[in-house]
């Protein structure tokens, strides 16, 4: 098995980061194609892939609630709230710290809009910043919005991964494992 694949299945924190990042990468593809129905196409309602099969608020709020549960659960079986960055590198653990506080924001963004939803009884509500019906500061078309959060949220935590799964496959490799036990 090759060292990057066993260091997926073989950590918990690896495998869960793993999930993360497919899930939250479908959710990526999903308002990317999203935005490109609605401004390129020209398709009024263009709801993405399966979107137009779910797109309520309610949906929207469980699969970013689920993405602020990933991240944190990653976090956690990380270390990082109590080891600090140091195992996983300064940056690494940075990068995920910017992805969890920023998916937070994108959170409450989302129980606003399900506030609204509910208080209003209209899907497509504004949110904080999003134009549309009972919005605080309606600044940006809900699509683009919502496509500026997901990247926002989504390529730090992209990139962390990738250097946790590279930092891991080295630490873990036969000779760096021999030679660490050396010298112990």
């Amino acid at each position: 098995m090759r060292p990057r694949t066993k260091a997926l299945v073989s950590s918990p924190a690896l495998t869960v980061f793993f999930a993360l990042v497919l899930v939250q990468g479908f959710h990526e593809l999903e308002h990317v194609v999203q935005v490109m129905q609605r401004f390129l196409l020209g398709v009024p309602d263009g709801n993405g892939l399966i979107g137009s099969l779910a797109d309520i608020e309610p949906v929207h709020f469980v699969y970013n609630s689920l993405y602020l549960g990933l991240l944190l659960a990653v976090f956690i079986l990380l270390g990082l709230h109590r080891d600090g960055p140091d195992e996983h590198g300064r940056l690494a653990a940075g990068l995920l710290t910017f992805a969890l506080a920023f998916q937070m924001w994108h959170e409450l963004e989302h129980v606003f809009k399900l506030t609204q939803y509910f208080a209003l009884h209209a899907n497509g509500t504004g949110g904080i910043l999003g134009q549309g019906p009972g919005a605080i500061a309606p600044l940006f078309p809900i699509p683009l919005l919502h496509l500026v959060y997901n990247t926002v949220a989504y390529v730090p935590a992209l990139i962390a991964f990738v250097l946790v799964v590279r930092r891991t496959s080295v630490t873990n490799e036969p000779e760096t494992v021999f030679r660490q036990a050396r010298m112990a």
